[in-house]
């Protein structure tokens, strides 16, 4: 796409978000809609985003709430700010964080200072609980981690852009790190190994690069080293599975997460979020924290230093956000800091942990002590309101507002995702039995804003392929040949095949990851696709309408 015509589409997407925006304004019609609705007329962004939180108490929370969060996430908003500078400020902010907590933990561990009996207590509960989640790290627990060792699905040092498939990343050059190469010469004799990426190459480190992430600022993500995260994404399989033994299971935990969040009103649990948690895990904290044998297994793949623009930098953090076992780490001690402090049933998926009210009065000073800074704006420790893992709860009810993000393939592709988040989000306002009546209209005008998107149709749970319509809305075709079910239109932007698949790397991805039988199963399933199904990450084709069979048709409910 080029660069004219993706800021014409930022422009056209960002006209139709702005007037869904007041349209939604328009709908909800309190004070708190009135201003925000004059300050987004007025282009008064920054006065839009420094908006206090709405009253908890207030009968118009959820309402409110909504219109405040709706545009602040929305990297189109027309600011007068750097949100790269801002984001590198910020990275620099964290390292300088975790330099300060290395320099006090060092001097603990050297004697030359104590903390208070209490906080020494916690760190030792801490240690133990960590070794008892961890155990020995033995033969077949390292044969377990071997046997995990893969590619993910993003950049590495050596695989960038267009090469970013999982083909290249079985031919490319072996890009280790110095603590790593003696133990990686070691693996390359063992399966698949032998016969792929004949060079290795010594990096210093990972390079620091920039997504969007809000409208103020950006999120840093350092692309690890080729070799690195492949060893890395299998020392976090280890770790998982050591949680998961312990009955903390990070592929569902999420959702346990998300319910203990809907009745921490009524059950005196906290939910606690910190600010660049990745970012200010420090080097001498896991070294503190973690058994020696497990400290040693984990700084082997990591990187000891990250390229930011320029410059090289030996790092004081830890491991960073794209480190291949960074959030099971964060996991594993914020979840063993929560039950050192006194709660067994604590929970924590990331950096967003939950546990009872009287313990957080241990954990958040422990946590600051520990070099951490809470998020003060999404940390809940009373009153009626309590989020945790994207999910936000008024006395027990989801009042989850949508966000407008701004990117998307094209401008039907918009259409159809700003129609369904209002159209979403008016059914959950209708207790998912109805659609509120309120949102019609602001429904109505997304939909309609484009004569193609207009036409398609689809069902309650099946993606944002075509507009969310009831069924007499949709008037699908019924299945003929005596197959049931119904076809009806959507939206398709087919990826573009890759041109930089390589035979030699489908081959050896189907030798280490075997392939599905099937193109169907293989897109649903698998992230190593077959050669012919390799595309380009984040680019597609032009869309076009086309028809799609849906076995059964649920419904939104009707405007009420």
């Amino acid at each position: 796409m080029s660069q004219t015509h993706s800021s014409k589409l930022e422009a056209r997407v960002f006209q139709l978000e702005l007037a869904a925006f007041l349209k939604v304004c328009e709908a909800v019609n309190t004070p708190r809609a009135v201003a925000c609705y004059m300050l987004a007329t007025n282009a008064m962004w920054e006065e839009y985003l420094d908006l206090e939180p709405p009253d908890q108490d207030s009968p118009t929370f959820a309402d409110d709430y909504l219109v405040s969060e709706a545009m602040r996430k929305n990297p189109l908003l027309p600011l007068q700010v750097d949100r790269l500078a801002t984001a590198t400020e910020k990275w620099w902010e964290a390292e300088a964080l975790c330099a300060r907590t290395n320099e006090l933990l060092l001097r603990y561990q050297e004697g030359l200072i104590s903390f208070s009996p209490a906080t020494e207590t916690l760190i030792t509960k801490t240690q133990r609980i960590i070794a008892d989640i961890l155990g020995p790290l033995t033969r077949s627990k390292l044969e377990f981690c071997e046997a995990k060792f893969r590619f993910g699905p993003g950049a590495t040092s050596s695989c960038s852009g267009e090469d970013v498939v999982p083909s290249r990343k079985m031919t490319s050059i072996m890009d280790v790190t110095t603590s790593l190469l003696p133990y990686y010469r070691v693996l390359r004799p063992r399966g698949w190994l032998q016969v792929v990426n004949q060079d290795i190459r010594l990096v210093e480190g990972n390079r620091v690069t920039f997504v969007p992430k809000s409208a103020l600022t950006d999120r840093a993500i350092a692309i690890e080293p080729h070799g690195n995260i492949f060893v890395q994404l299998g020392v976090g399989a280890l770790i998982r599975k050591q949680l998961l033994r312990q009955g903390l299971d990070l592929d569902r935990s999420w959702e346990e997460n998300r319910r203990r969040a809907s009745v921490a009103h009524k059950t005196g649990d906290v939910t606690i979020d910190l600010s660049s948690a990745s970012d200010t895990v420090a080097f001498k904290l896991v070294e503190l924290l973690l058994p020696v044998d497990w400290f040693q297994l984990l700084c082997v793949c990591r990187s000891e230093k990250s390229q930011i623009g320029d410059q090289w930098v030996e790092l004081e953090k830890f491991s960073s956000m794209g480190n291949g076992f960074t959030f099971e780490l964060e996991t594993l001690i914020f979840w063993a800091l929560a039950r050192a402090c006194g709660d067994e049933n604590a929970i924590v998926f990331g950096d967003d942990i939950i546990t009872q009210r009287r313990n957080a009065t241990l954990l958040l000073p422990l946590l600051n002590t520990l070099g951490f800074k809470v998020n003060e704006r999404k940390t809940c420790l009373a009153g009626r309101f309590f989020e945790s893992c994207g999910a936000d709860f008024h006395d027990g009810l989801n009042v989850r507002p949508f966000y407008f993000k701004g990117s998307y393939a094209d401008y039907q592709s918009a259409v159809i995702r700003v129609g369904n988040k209002i159209r979403l989000y008016a059914h959950r306002r209708g207790a998912s039995l109805y659609c509120d009546l309120r949102f019609l209209d602001a429904w109505l005008f997304a939909a309609n804003s484009d004569a193609s998107a207009a036409r398609t149709a689809i069902p309650l749970g099946t993606g944002d392929s075509g507009l969310i319509k009831n069924f007499d809305e949709a008037c699908p075709s019924k299945a003929r040949h005596g197959f049931s079910g119904y076809y009806t239109s959507v939206w398709r932007t087919p990826p573009i095949q890759s041109r930089r698949t390589t035979v030699k790397g489908a081959y050896l991805t189907a030798l280490a990851w075997g392939t599905p039988m099937t193109r169907s199963i293989t897109e649903r399933s698998s992230p190593f696709l077959g050669r012919e199904n390799e595309s380009v990450r984040g680019r597609c084709r032009r869309g076009s309408l086309k028809l799609q069979y849906v076995m059964y048709w649920a419904d939104v409910g009707p405007w009420l």
